[in-house]
């Protein structure tokens, strides 16, 4: 399987195939359920809105919290998978084998400058 071809297949899905899109739907409506809850609730309990609000409050950063480790942890699985796909691909590409003889290897370390200067040619 192609990378070009799970890009496309993805590029090409509905918003609701994917994992982190549900995610943040379930999210944004719980997050929009305990808005309205919390109004009502102080309408008609205005004497304990402070209670209420703190209440809502902390259960929306409790969804935020939950939604936030769900969609990363999909994203990071989509990653692997992605990621396992391209090794795949790349492990399978063809190579081109050639006749001619190889290249000889090139040290390229880098040498100190006093090297130079105690092993330079004494002709002179």
């Amino acid at each position: 399987m192609a990378i070009s071809s799970v890009i496309e297949k993805k590029l090409d899905q509905r918003p609701l195939d994917s994992k982190k899109a549900v995610y943040a739907l379930c999210g944004a409506c719980c997050v929009l359920f305990v808005f309205i809850g919390s109004s009502l609730l102080i309408l008609t309990h205005a004497e304990a809105s402070k209670d209420i609000v703190e209440l809502a409050s902390l259960t929306i950063m409790f969804f935020g919290a939950i939604i936030t480790t769900l969609i990363t942890g999909q994203a990071a699985m989509d990653w692997k998978a992605v990621s396992a796909l391209q090794h795949i691909s790349e492990d399978r590409s063809e190579r081109i084998e050639s006749n001619q003889p190889l290249a000889p290897e090139i040290n390229i370390l880098r040498k100190d400058p006093k090297d130079y200067l105690l092993h330079r040619d004494q002709s002179f």
